[in-house]
């Protein structure tokens, strides 16, 4: 499978971000505020968890669940997926808030690598509860304390992959095409020519 990154809000229409009262294939909650086009945004839950099915092109949607975000971890491992601390290509990042892995002390956040530059970072796609923009997309740095850029009241948990029967290829970049090489003069030259292509002898 040749993984396409997502860098831009999912189109209009699009089922992996509309809830299933709507016609779409998510069970995740209405996003807040709710997006006119795929209503599970504005919401990290709604996002990564159909951006998840998406990349796989599981359209019964039973990749992860839409539990609040900080549970994703757990919830991964409970159907075998595998998770780590070095980030793959269409892994999800996933963030704790507070200390109880409950609610009552924040939800925490998830994110989807979209690519991995050569200095480490990653670049995240991402949405939020509350938040006006539905849909953005950040680049990351590990930084000295591995929280991912999870910011104050964040602590990183770790990267849920994708399924490991799943070949990622990464896309190729396309290469500029080589300019023609000006062909050399082959005209008979004597004394006293001359020319662009030929010097006084």
């Amino acid at each position: 499978m040749v993984f396409t990154p997502r860098l831009t809000k999912p189109e209009a229409g699009n089922k992996y971000y509309i809830t299933k009262a709507k016609g779409g294939w998510s069970t995740a909650i209405v996003g807040n505020p709710t997006d006119r086009d795929c209503n599970v945004l504005s919401n990290c839950v709604g996002y990564a968890f159909g951006r998840f099915n998406e990349i796989l092109g599981d359209t019964k949607m039973t990749h992860l669940q839409p539990v609040n975000a900080e549970n994703f971890y757990a919830v991964a491992q409970s159907q075998g997926l595998k998770t780590g601390q070095e980030p793959k290509l269409g892994a999800v990042a996933v963030w704790q808030k507070g200390a109880t892995l409950s609610y009552t002390d924040g939800a925490g956040h998830v994110a989807v690598v979209e690519a991995i530059n050569a200095d480490g970072s990653i670049v995240t796609s991402e949405s939020g509860y509350n938040c006006k923009n539905p849909f953005w997309t950040t680049t990351r740095k590990k930084g000295t304390d591995g929280n991912w850029g999870g910011g104050i009241g964040y602590k990183f948990l770790g990267f849920i992959y994708l399924p490991e029967d799943i070949e990622v290829i990464e896309p190729t970049t396309p290469t500029e095409p080589t300019k023609p090489v000006k062909p050399v003069s082959t005209r008979a030259l004597k004394k006293g020519m001359r020319g662009n292509d030929v010097k006084e002898m």
